[in-house]
């Protein structure tokens, strides 16, 4: 299982403690016949590997967001991430982190790199209240639902119908569910809201079920269509459900959820925009003047640095082009005037010579 699946990007903290090595030159830490190892051979080894200079990055980035975005870090949505990954994986959890080059503390630190990068981002981004409205509209809170998988349409009105006569939901998804995840439990999912990933619900059952009232279940069955791997050219066939609204969580005001609504259209802008971030990392670090002293380590934040010129070199060629369009538009708009104002001359003096 890759690392991405545990909920985070792999930072690569297998060598964590480089920073650590090369102060003190002199002290081994390994001897042999042959030889000692010292701390400054291990530290020029590890910083000379990707890993190595991923790591120092790391180092570099919590230390300068930590200064002014440490404070709004929520620990216990940490906890909780890394709660729900161990009990998701059980006893796998920790060969799983291995495979992926972590281990517990590792993993523990890239969530909270994760998460200080998150709010920083998000501190410094800023929406319009008709943007942030919008989201309100558009968003949907928590639901529960069961759903009832079928591999033909045929099948899915069959369901239909043996509910239309009473039937209930919960033995009809034990005994015809080809969703293996759900229908040992009568086919209930975990809930969701509207900002699930579509990894997580498909698009069309998340539209079917937020139509739903408590109670309901789907009249037609909706048809999800099957995909296709681009890696692997994997396919999978069309589907067809019946789904059941068990309960839907009451909406709050806006003012009690304006918060969320930022972080809804930070995620989306992040989502779409996979560079966001990177640059935006990198402007703090440009911020900071950060002096890297270590000629080897020169180049370990370059890709945020990088990303930080383009987004500043794109940002300020928009403005400049924006700033002639109004200067086109200004051009337009006095000549325009000119014009009418010559027009209206000429017929004054016309009537003048009559």
């Amino acid at each position: 299982m890759h690392e991405k699946n545990l909920g985070i990007n792999c930072r690569c903290c297998s060598s964590r403690g480089l920073v650590v090595f090369g102060l003190s030159g002199g002290k081994n830490v390994a001897t042999t016949d042959a030889g000692s190892v010292s701390e400054k051979s291990l530290y020029s080894a590890l910083k000379a590997t990707p890993e190595g200079k991923q790591t120092f990055a790391n180092l570099v980035i919590k230390k300068v967001l930590s200064k002014d975005y440490a404070d709004k870090v929520d620990q216990k949505e940490i906890d909780k991430q890394y709660n729900k990954a161990k009990k998701q994986y059980g006893e796998s959890f920790e060969s799983t982190l291995s495979q992926s080059g972590m281990t517990t503390a590792t993993y523990k630190d890239n969530l909270y790199l994760s998460a200080l990068e998150k709010v920083a981002y998000k501190a410094n981004q800023k929406f319009t209240e008709a943007q942030l409205k919008k989201a309100y509209k558009d968003y949907t809170p928590n639901v529960s639902i069961s759903v009832i998988k079928t591999a033909s349409e045929d099948d899915a009105k069959a369901v239909i119908n043996d509910l239309n006569d009473g039937k209930n939901f919960a033995d009809e998804a034990k005994a015809k569910s080809t969703d293996e995840t759900t229908k040992t439990n009568g086919g209930k999912m975990a809930a969701f809201d509207s900002t699930a990933s579509a990894t997580t619900v498909s698009a069309d059952v998340m539209k079917a079920a937020f139509a739903l009232k408590k109670g309901e279940y789907t009249k037609t069955p909706v048809k999800v269509a099957g995909t296709t791997d681009a890696t692997t050219g994997t396919a999978t066939s069309d589907a067809y459900y019946v789904i059941k609204m068990n309960s839907r969580t009451a909406k709050k005001s806006y003012k009690q959820l304006k918060s969320k609504m930022k972080d809804i259209l930070v995620d989306k802008k992040l989502a779409t925009d996979t560079s966001a971030m990177t640059a935006f990392v990198g402007e703090q670090l440009n911020k900071a003047k950060v002096n890297i002293t270590d000629k080897d380590l020169k180049s370990a934040l370059v890709t945020y640095t990088e990303a930080a010129n383009s987004a500043s070199q794109a940002k300020s060629s928009s403005a400049t082009k924006k700033t002639s369009s109004q200067s086109d538009s200004k051009k337009a708009s006095t000549a325009k005037t000119s014009t009418s104002s010559s027009s209206g001359s000429s017929s004054s003096s016309s009537s003048s010579s009559k």
